[in-house]
């Protein structure tokens, strides 16, 4: 009974999706770069939200291919969530007639970052729709001469469902999910290193498009992942 009263609003979701949440932009033009701290540097503080505002804070750096970061979250534990409400609904009607647990319930809202949509989401989920681990990341375009991708992102833990405009309430600590993240891939397969780096663009506190506070303290963690040739 209860897996049917969620595939409801998932049903729901996925006649209105397009509305909702399109795929992502076609990719960024790569250009090469061998000074990634400038890189680093030089990366924007916040994404954009809803109707244009200012939304989160940004604080992860992963630094591989495509290939590499997908491989290396997945055997750290983190489910990819679908680039749009209707695939990832899908998802969640697959898992509800499966008897699996529900982890790719849509992230709801469509974040843009120099003009684009998220090209990643990755979850863990502690308590279905509701509680999980969550965080986007984007492609800048950039890449370093081992031809590793420079992938800009925001983690937040999302506490609990606001349904009224279907967003998660974020906890307000996101050094506390940077941490997570870096916790979760310490061991992982094919993760060279991680740290913390020190960013002077990023916002120490500040409130998101939906009016969530949030701080930080202003450093964003960078996860290094092996070349093809390493």
């Amino acid at each position: 009974m209860k897996r049917a009263v969620l595939a409801l609003p998932a049903a729901v979701l996925l006649l209105f999706s397009d509305r909702l949440l399109p795929g992502t932009a076609p990719a960024p033009p790569r250009h090469v770069a061998s000074d990634l701290p400038e890189v680093y540097r030089a990366l924007p503080p916040r994404n954009e939200g809803r109707f244009g505002r200012t939304g989160d804070a940004l604080n992860l750096i992963f630094l591989g291919t495509e290939s590499a970061v997908r491989s290396a979250l997945e055997k750290a534990g983190w489910t990819s969530l679908p680039l749009s409400v209707a695939g990832s609904t899908r998802g969640v009607l697959k898992d509800i007639l499966s008897g699996k647990t529900l982890a790719r319930f849509p992230p709801m809202n469509d974040y843009r970052l120099m003009g684009r949509t998220q090209d990643m989401n990755w979850v863990r989920v502690i308590k279905p729709v509701s509680t999980r681990h969550h965080f986007r990341l984007w492609r800048t375009g950039i890449v370093d001469v081992l031809g590793r991708e420079v992938w800009w992102g925001s983690g937040d833990y999302d506490l609990s469902v606001r349904w009224y405009d279907l967003s998660h309430r974020p906890d307000p600590d996101m050094d506390r999910e940077r941490d997570f993240v870096a916790s979760s891939l310490a061991a992982a397969p094919g993760v060279e290193g991680v740290r913390l780096l020190p960013l002077p663009q990023i916002p120490r506190s500040g409130a998101n498009d939906k009016g969530y506070p949030f701080n930080t303290d202003g450093r964003a963690l960078v996860v290094e992942l092996a070349s093809r040739g390493r």
